[in-house]
């Protein structure tokens, strides 16, 4: 994670450098004995405009001036210049190298995962500010040269703030140097493959996981305020049905009828925790071809918080993992902007407009991009008998497979039992399964 002048190796989307420096993983780096040599201070915005300079002719392109104004009017953290101990002078500060943290909302932290975010001019949702508790932090560059390599010790003193300590970090690399390093520091990819590339998004956990979930299984979660569950039993039938009846027949003054309008035994529905409490539904029924999300529903109390983004990013990968390409939609009106912002939805192609139940409505549109181990006839037979959307994890069924077949229902019977037996076009047992 640091950078060397004279041999600059790509770190990152903005261009990160690194050397041996970093031999260490990041959970036992020394700070008082890699960073003794240098300081870290705020940066002018000429300062950066130099070092981005210095950066862009080594490394490649960088954010734009502006884009940056941007991010430090809202977090002036974002950027930290480095300098040798020794050649620093406060009245006149010259930086010798910097790094870039992204500190991320949890819309931020989900765009990272889903490839929509862009860490040089990134929307201003996807960041917290210095007060704000961070939902995942994004290093878009570290260019430490020669000397200043401890700034990276610096650099991650200043993600382990109380309101930084638990987010996990993420990085990109371009090169192959910055490729070895990264299992040095802990770091790994997110999804491991033959050869890494600069595409390939690196994560250093600071809270371990006793397994990695998908965003649709993930309540309960420990490590973060939202999760998301899939509707297994009663109990969660219920938590569904008083959520729905709260928002639309209470709230939008939906006739009951109208609401529960018969297909809700033949969906699949998600519930969105805050904190352990129930606070959204959504359902999705599936179709040949395509997925349709429906009666997206969020208690009133809980509309400033973001398990709406939540929710609606755990339907989208479900149907991702189902294996469709297609998300297809009765959007209100009045929710388009909201639909295009957190699905990237458009309105479909000869969109047809119509009202019921009191609300006008358009056809929307979201094309998604083909999940690479989406269930299909060729899945491992077990994982098919899995729960739904539990494919991750082995369940009842995987461990009976360990027993020998023994087929007890087949055994021969004694003659008594065989008079009574009453044959059907199933067999002697009169039982079927698949």
């Amino acid at each position: 994670m640091t950078a060397h002048a004279a041999d600059a190796k790509a770190f990152s989307d903005a261009g990160q450098s690194v050397t041996a420096a970093g031999r260490h993983n990041l959970h036992h780096l020394d700070v008082e004995r890699t960073a003794r040599r240098v300081v870290i201070f705020s940066p002018s915005m000429l300062e950066i405009e130099r070092l981005l300079r210095l950066w862009e002719a080594e490394v490649g392109p960088s954010a734009s001036a502006d884009a940056l104004r941007r991010m430090m009017s809202a977090n002036p953290d974002i950027i930290r210049a480095i300098a040798l101990k020794k050649n620093f002078d406060w009245a006149n500060p010259m930086a010798q190298g910097f790094f870039a943290i992204l500190p991320l909302s949890l819309q931020g932290h989900l765009a990272l995962l889903d490839g929509s975010f862009d860490p040089r001019d990134p929307a201003e949702e996807h960041l917290v500010g210095q007060h704000e508790r961070a939902a995942a932090i994004y290093f878009a560059a570290i260019y430490a040269p020669g000397q200043v390599a401890g700034g990276v010790g610096l650099a991650f003193e200043q993600v382990c703030a109380p309101l930084r300590r638990d987010a996990d970090l993420y990085s990109r690399l371009a090169t192959f140097a910055g490729q070895n390093l990264m299992p040095q520091l802990g770091f790994e990819p997110i999804a491991p493959t033959a050869s890494a590339n600069a595409d390939t998004l690196y994560v250093f956990r600071r809270v371990a996981r006793d397994e990695e979930r998908p965003l649709y299984d993930s309540y309960p979660s420990p490590a973060s305020k939202y999760a998301v569950g899939i509707v297994r039993d009663l109990d969660d039938y219920s938590k569904m049905l008083s959520i729905r009846s709260s928002v639309f027949v209470g709230e939008q003054i939906c006739p009951y009828a109208e609401e529960f309008d018969g297909n809700d035994l033949t969906a699949t529905h998600l519930i969105g925790y805050i904190d352990d409490e129930p606070a959204a539904t959504i359902r999705i029924r599936l179709f040949a071809g395509f997925a349709k999300l429906e009666r997206v529903a969020v208690r009133r109390e809980h509309r400033r918080s973001e398990i709406a983004f939540v929710i609606i990013r755990a339907a989208r990968e479900f149907c991702r993992m189902k294996g469709y390409r297609t998300i297809y939609g009765h959007v209100q009106k009045r929710y388009v902007a909201f639909w295009k912002q957190v699905l990237g939805a458009r309105i479909a192609d000869n969109a047809r407009e119509f009202s019921f139940s009191d609300f006008d409505y358009v056809e929307m549109i979201v094309d998604l991009d083909e999940h690479p181990g989406a269930i299909s006839m060729a899945t491992d037979p077990l994982i098919l008998l899995r729960p739904e959307g539990r494919w991750h994890k082995p369940g009842v069924l995987d461990r009976s497979a360990s027993r020998p077949v023994t087929r007890p229902s087949c055994r021969q019977a004694s003659p008594a039992q065989r008079t009574s037996a009453r044959p059907t076009a199933y067999g002697p047992t009169g039982n079927a399964r698949s």
